[in-house]
């Protein structure tokens, strides 16, 4: 997995904001009760939100708790687990089909902006699609940039909800949502073994980064473990 990251170059533009690790730095919990409370009794603000989260620009104006609102959120609104379209879319990226795989996210983040899975899948397709310079492309760079964009605002989101202890897990909606924050956010690809708490996935860690050097690393999974279960 490590070489795929070097394919993402064309499109760091914009440096992390939030060191996980920060000393002092300010964190957030998630409050599941009071999410799902707005998700039911005014769902209309939470696609709001999403949608200023999911701008092209970005709306500087938001709170980190309307950010949490409106990714946390989200996952009351549109129900998501690997086992959906999100498989479909990593067996056509196996496949080398980046085309089908860029179609099929782009269908999917209509059903939901700020779906990590299928921004990483459609921003990794365009890479793909541009790395043939013989070809004549449909894709620009630009879109593939919209794509990061969004997803290091939703990885700044995830970073403010803890530290990656037991005690101030970071909160996820999607067993993906790890991987792809642990390899793409924190820059950590080696772990010993992952594990369940009653409440986290924990991974004994074989390397550390400049953004993380805690043996271990844990993500809160209340809303996977709901999500699975089919809880709405």
């Amino acid at each position: 997995m490590r070489p795929l990251f070097s394919i993402f170059v064309f499109l760091l533009l914009m440096p992390l904001t939030v060191n996980a690790q920060e000393e002092g730095r300010m964190i957030i919990p998630v409050d599941w009760k009071e999410i799902k409370d707005v998700a039911d009794k005014d769902p209309e603000r939470i696609r709001a939100l999403v949608a200023r989260m999911s701008a092209s620009e970005l709306d500087t104006t938001m709170t980190w708790n309307e950010r949490i609102l409106a990714y946390y959120g989200q996952s009351f609104l549109t129900p998501f687990t690997e086992f959906d379209d999100g498989r479909n879319l990593d067996v056509l990226m196996g496949d080398g089909k980046y085309e089908e795989c860029l179609e099929g996210a782009r269908e999917q983040l209509k059903k939901n902006p700020v779906s990590l899975k299928a921004l990483f899948n459609a921003a990794f397709a365009i890479a793909y699609i541009l790395k043939d310079t013989t070809a004549q492309h449909c894709v620009s760079r630009n879109e593939g940039q919209v794509y990061y964009y969004r997803m290091q605002r939703i990885f700044n989101t995830i970073a403010i909800t803890g530290d990656g202890t037991e005690e101030q897990p970071f909160y996820v909606t999607a067993v993906s949502d790890e991987y792809l924050f642990m390899h793409y956010y924190l820059e950590i690809w080696e772990f010993e073994r992952q594990f369940m708490t009653s409440h986290c996935d924990g991974f004994d860690l074989k390397e550390s980064s400049q953004y993380y050097s805690r043996p271990q690393l844990f993500f809160e999974i209340t809303r996977v473990l709901e999500i699975e279960r089919g809880i709405k």
